[in-house]
C-alpha cells in the first residue's frame, strides 16, 4: 500500500475529535507528538476560525522529546487550572500543548487521572488528546504489569507500539521491558530469540496489547520500521493470523507510515 499520513494509516479520522492512548514499547511520544503535528497543519474545520487545540499528556508519566521543548508546557495540581491554562493557549492560537500536573526528576512530567482527558475533549476548544499510557523505559518491546496500562475512558484509538529492532534479539531485561510479563503470557523460556510470532502472540493478548482497551479501536504500530522493512512485513503478517487486523508501519525519520 502506499506511504501515507499517520492518520489516513490509523484511520482516524483528522477532522473529528479524538482520544488517543499508546501502549506498548518505546516510540509512544513520538508518534502521538506526529498525530498533534498533522492536526496542526490541517485546515481548520471552519473558514477563518481558531481551529481546536492538540493535548499530548499522560496517566502515568513521560518525558517531552527534545523536539518538543518549544512546545507550551501547562503544569496544574487542578483541572481547573489546567483548563484555564489550555484556554488561554487556545486564544494565543497555539496549535498544541503538553499538560502533566508536576515536574519530577530527569526532566520528566508527572501526568493527569484517568478521568481528565476525555473532560478536556468535551471542551470546544479541544480537538485532540493523545495519551501515553504505560512506559517502556526506553526498550522497543513489553508487557504490561498488573498497574498497566492506564487507559483513559471513552478512549477511541488505542496504538500498542512494537520497535521492529526487537526481533531475532534475546528475551532478556536488556532489550524487553518486563520480559517475565512476556514469558508468563507466552510460555517463551528467558533468553529465548523474539520472533514476530512471539510479539504478535503478546500484542493480540487480552492481558498483553490488548488489555483495557474496552471498546477503543485497536491498532499495531511497527516502528522504526524502515530499519528493517522485511522485518514489520513479518510481524504484520503474525499479527494477522492472530486476528489483529490493522497493523502499520512507521518511521519517524522519515514521517512515513503505510499499513500492511
Amino acid at each position: 500500500m502506499p506511504d501515507d499520513s499517520l492518520h489516513d494509516a490509523l484511520g482516524i479520522e483528522i477532522a473529528q475529535p479524538a482520544l488517543v492512548a499508546a501502549v506498548g514499547g518505546g516510540g509512544k511520544t513520538t508518534i502521538l507528538f506526529a498525530l498533534a503535528r498533522e492536526r496542526a497543519a490541517s485546515p481548520p474545520p471552519v473558514a477563518d476560525a481558531v481551529p481546536p487545540i492538540s493535548v499530548l499528556t499522560t496517566t502515568t508519566k513521560f518525558t517531552v522529546p527534545g523536539f518538543a521543548k518549544s512546545w507550551p508546557l501547562i503544569l496544574g495540581a487542578s483541572a481547573a487550572s489546567r483548563s484555564a491554562a489550555i484556554e488561554h493557549a487556545w486564544i494565543r492560537e497555539q496549535p498544541a500543548i503538553v499538560v502533566g500536573t508536576r515536574r519530577l526528576e530527569r526532566e520528566r512530567i508527572r501526568g493527569v487521572s484517568l478521568e481528565w482527558p476525555v473532560d478536556a475533549l468535551q471542551s470546544d476548544i479541544v480537538g485532540f488528546v493523545g495519551v501515553e499510557a504505560d512506559g517502556s523505559a526506553g526498550r522497543p518491546f513489553k508487557a504490561p504489569a498488573d498497574h498497566e496500562p492506564v487507559i483513559p475512558h471513552h478512549t477511541s484509538h488505542v496504538l500498542a507500539v512494537v520497535g521492529v529492532q526487537i526481533l531475532n534479539k534475546p528475551l532478556d531485561a536488556q532489550h524487553v521491558h518486563r520480559p517475565e510479563h512476556v514469558r508468563a503470557l507466552t510460555d517463551a523460556e528467558p533468553g529465548a530469540p523474539i520472533t514476530a510470532a512471539l510479539v504478535a502472540a503478546v500484542l493480540g493478548h487480552p492481558q498483553g496489547g490488548r488489555k483495557n482497551i474496552a471498546d477503543a479501536k485497536f491498532r499495531v504500530i511497527v516502528s522504526s520500521a524502515q530499519r528493517d522493512p522485511n522485518g514489520a512485513e513479518s510481524i504484520a503478517a503474525a499479527c494477522h493470523q492472530t486476528g489483529i487486523d490493522w497493523v502499520i508501519a512507521y518511521d519517524a525519520q522519515s514521517d512515513v507510515a503505510r499499513r500492511l
